[in-house]
């Protein structure tokens, strides 16, 4: 039987990826304004600013990274509907890897494990073309062995409004994962990016089953561009 820690884990890492696509770039070489001088670790938000009733994870860098690393290469061997949406998933995970290098990492979770996951990046992402991939992604669906297992998993993505005043987009994920004898398991994810001040702030949430509360990341995506943007 796994552990909640286990679950925990397995939600985090769905909730890092999803389908998406962008591009990093040094931010130095593209922004006019610049970096706050308060150090990265300082710009996440603390567990007090986190949603009520959530609880911070110790979720290393290194663990999500590999993480990831395992998950971009499961989507390398699957069989992705439509075909030209494949490439996007691969990147998204290596884009995903690369900005976890060069982040400050926060994460959370409630006692029912809802899990919320903000981090503070060097790099920025390129809005506009993962806006435009997700268009054209919309819906999509994958088929993967895993554990010798084929597992089938439509994801269909939602675009949220954006925040008020600064570049950035937000979306719901849906996907849904059937095994063979097993129950379709659907999680709901919501994700927002933020470019500003020469950085990216990424914030995320997901729930183990149903869908986490929409008015809580909405708050916790803002909450978490506004410590950036008031930032020393």
């Amino acid at each position: 039987m796994r552990t909640k820690g286990a679950w925990i884990s397995v939600v985090a890492c769905a909730v890092l990826v999803t389908a998406g696509c962008g591009d990093n770039t040094d931010a130095k070489a593209i922004s006019g304004t610049p970096q706050p001088s308060t150090p990265r670790d300082q710009l996440v938000l603390t567990a007090a600013e986190f949603p009520a009733g959530t609880k911070a994870l110790d979720l290393p860098p290194e663990k999500l990274r590999s993480s990831v690393t395992d998950l971009g290469d499961i989507m390398a061997n699957s069989t992705v509907t439509p075909p030209e949406c494949r490439g996007p998933q691969i990147d998204l995970a290596a884009l995903t890897n690369d900005l976890l290098g060069d982040s400050a990492i926060a994460a959370a979770a409630t006692d029912d494990m809802d899990v919320y996951i903000e981090f503070v990046s060097g790099k920025t992402l390129d809005l506009t073309l993962m806006m435009d991939t997700n268009a054209k992604c919309a819906h999509l669906t994958s088929t993967s062995t895993v554990d010798g297992k084929q597992v089938d998993t439509t994801v269909d993505m939602e675009k949220l409004p954006a925040l008020a005043g600064v570049d950035s987009v937000a979306y719901k994920a849906t996907s849904t994962s059937v095994l063979p004898d097993t129950a379709p398991m659907t999680r709901t994810a919501f994700q927002g990016w933020a470019t500003l001040r020469g950085l990216t702030v990424t914030a995320r949430s997901a729930a183990l089953s149903g869908a986490p509360d929409q008015a809580a990341f909405e708050k916790f995506f803002t909450d978490a561009v506004e410590k950036v943007r008031k930032a020393k």
